[in-house]
């Protein structure tokens, strides 16, 4: 009797060893929706699997990286859909309901979801404001403008000669952009990136020759006539085809001009 008893006891005991074992092994992954480290919780993702800079976003663990710090990440192949969201070129990132198109780092997106640095990211300086890496530019720089209530104002007699004028600036977000503004021979002020979705990685711009814009990377050149009005191939990145005018002033809207971030 004290044998059946002791070897019922040693069954318990081992079966609820393998049971725990069990239940450990199938312990699933902590879940996404664990408490964020960033301001924003949650991001779309489009992409296109023969997209180049698509998977280089994959290969270096971007999306990964994202969704460990408790922000869900909504991928949705660009030829399948479903589309929420107007853009015309992938990778595209949608943030806050802002559309970011063009290639990113984890870092860049990190900081564009108001994200707090972890343990395994410590800042190089605890004492100084984070701020995004800053950009070796060797184009035309231009003049540096700030804005004012929320928009650049020019003078727009300065562009009667129809010579592009170029201009950086540093938006709140901490990114310095390049851009240039225009007069066509209509009369239209235009304003565009000093830079286009294909060759933006080499941040050598562009350059006025006569009636055509001439990018200083691959010479392709684009009518001043067009300037602002296509997105996506070697042509400067559309901020505004037909800039207010205003007592004399061109005005250049913040909005407009954070549409080029994703190319500095």
């Amino acid at each position: 009797m004290k044998k059946t008893f002791l070897a019922m006891a040693i069954l318990l005991i081992v079966a609820g060893l393998i049971a725990g074992t069990w239940l450990l092994i199938r312990q699933p992954n902590p879940p996404s929706n664990s408490p964020s480290q960033c301001e924003i919780k949650e991001i779309t993702f489009y992409y296109l699997d023969q997209c180049g800079w698509c998977q280089k976003v994959k290969s270096e663990g971007t999306i990964d990286k994202i969704e460990a710090l408790g922000v869900r990440v909504n991928k949705i192949n660009a030829a399948i859909g479903p589309i929420r969201h107007k853009f015309e070129s992938v990778p595209t990132f949608v943030i806050n309901d802002k559309v970011y198109s063009g290639y990113k780092t984890f870092e860049e997106l990190e900081e564009l979801l108001g994200c707090a640095k972890t343990e395994n990211q410590p800042s190089n300086n605890k004492n100084q404001p984070q701020s995004l890496p800053k950009i070796q530019f060797s184009g035309e720089k231009g003049e540096t403008v700030n804005l004012e209530n929320g928009e650049v104002k020019l003078t727009a007699s300065t562009f009667n000669n129809n010579q592009a004028r170029f201009y950086n600036m540093e938006l709140p977000l901490g990114k310095t952009i390049y851009f240039f503004v225009v007069k066509d021979k209509n009369g239209i002020y235009r304003a565009a990136a000093n830079a286009c979705a294909v060759c933006f990685k080499t941040y050598k711009g562009f350059r006025q020759e006569g009636d055509e814009i001439v990018c200083n990377n691959c010479g392709n050149r684009y009518p001043i006539e067009k300037i602002a009005t296509e997105k996506g191939g070697c042509n400067p990145g559309p901020i505004n085809p037909n800039l207010e005018v205003k007592k004399g002033q061109i005005i250049i809207k913040q909005a407009d001009l954070e549409q080029i971030l994703n190319l500095f």
